[in-house]
Order: C-alpha cells, then structure tokens, then sequence
C-alpha cells in the first residue's frame, strides 16, 4: 500500500530521496541532470506524487552511494498484528514488498511495505533486519519447491552472494520479478535462470546484455508457506 509523506512520520519513497540530495547539497535540477530527467519529476518524486522506475532508483542509488534496498524501507516501522506473538530478539516484523512471477518476469514491487511478516531472526542467517525483505510467488513453474503464495525471504546481495544453482528473485530494469534457480555457464558467457518444473522453458540471459537488461540477482535465503 503507498504510502504519503505525512503518513505518520514515516520516512516515504520521497522524503529519503529529498534527504540524500540535501546532505549532498544538490539542488532538484543538478539531480535531475545526473539522472536524465526534469527537475519537476524530481519535485513530485520528493512529494510522494509520483514514483520512479526502478532503473531509476538503481541510478539513485549509484549517485548517493547507498544500496537500492534502501529506498524500499521505512525509518519507523508501523506496529503490526497485535495478537502474533512477539519476542524480541526471536521473532521480529519483516516487510513484504510484492510478488514475483515463478513463469516469466512479472508481478511488481512496492515503494512501501505491502505489510510486515513475523519472522524468526534464525532465518536472516546473521544479516541485519534492513538487509532483508519477503516477496510473495505467484505461479507454479518453481513447483514443487515454492508453491503459489508462498513468501521467499530475499536478501540485498551486496550483503549476502548469489550462490551458483540457488533460487533467486530475479528483478529487470523495469521491475517485474521471477523467481529460478541461479546458474552462470561462464563456458557459453550466459546466466541461465532454470526452472523448477520441467513444463517451463529456461530464460537465459548473455553476460553482456545484464546491463542492458539491467537485471539484478537476490539470493533466497529461506521461505515460508502462508496458510
């Protein structure tokens, strides 16, 4: 669910890009220059009237030195369900971003958490909470390992390494997700992104089109069925 900047004093999309370009002393027109846009995009992004792109949000990313998880968090977390118990230190509230395709590229990701799941701390392997968020799968080409509406617990990948033949959330440049096995045939110079059902073909993907296609990689470090 989108959030507006005085949603509570929450830290939206917005107010952290206007905060990153303020401690850089960056008027909305230098930035705008940087990324190849108009200094009234920049404005209704800052006021949470509109939302970049996420190849957008990589250049943003790149410009202020910070990691594209960033913009997808919130400085205060909203209480959530009251009746889960909570035990600090054992179970702790992580965000659910959106949802993944298990076919093709697809679904979506949200600016703000759609909502918080009450996750064991045992299931972040050691990263830090703001290091980590769910994303719902939506089909069946990962069956029988991930099922439709199943949570995949995705970390940043700058804090955590692709391994080779593990599942991963692929995201490309213009933001639609699907989840595969990650395998890099360094021999043919490709990334193959495999299936888990046969009836499903691979999508593969040339080393040197990865930054045209500006796909990135986001390791599954565990998961979780939602009944």
């Amino acid at each position: 669910m989108a959030t507006t900047s005085c949603d509570n004093g929450l830290m939206t999309l917005g107010k952290r890009i206007r905060k990153l370009r303020e401690q850089r002393g960056m008027s909305q027109q230098e930035l705008a220059e940087l990324l190849g846009t108009t200094q009234q995009t920049i404005a209704y992004w800052e006021s949470d009237k509109r939302k970049p792109r996420y190849e957008k949000l990589k250049k943003l990313a790149s410009i202020f030195k910070v990691p594209v998880s960033y913009f997808l968090e919130e400085e205060h977390q909203p209480e959530w369900d009251k009746n889960a118990s909570f035990v600090r230190g054992k179970v702790i509230p992580i965000p659910i971003y959106g949802e993944a395709q298990a076919g093709s590229f697809g679904g979506y990701t949200s600016p703000t958490p759609e909502q918080y799941f009450p996750t064991p701390d045992v299931m972040l392997k050691g990263l830090p909470p703001e290091r980590v968020f769910w994303i719902r799968v939506e089909g069946d080409s990962m069956r029988p390992m991930f099922q439709p509406g199943d949570l995949v617990l995705v970390a940043d990948p700058s804090w955590y390494e692709v391994k080779e033949g593990a599942p991963v959330v692929a995201v490309n440049g213009d933001g639609e997700l699907t989840v595969k096995y990650y395998h890099h045939d360094r021999k043919n110079k490709v990334i193959i992104l495999e299936p888990a059902n046969p009836a499903y073909k691979p999508i593969v993907i040339p080393e040197n089109k990865l930054h045209e296609s500006e796909v990135l990689f986001f390791p599954i470090i565990a998961h979780t069925k939602v009944f």
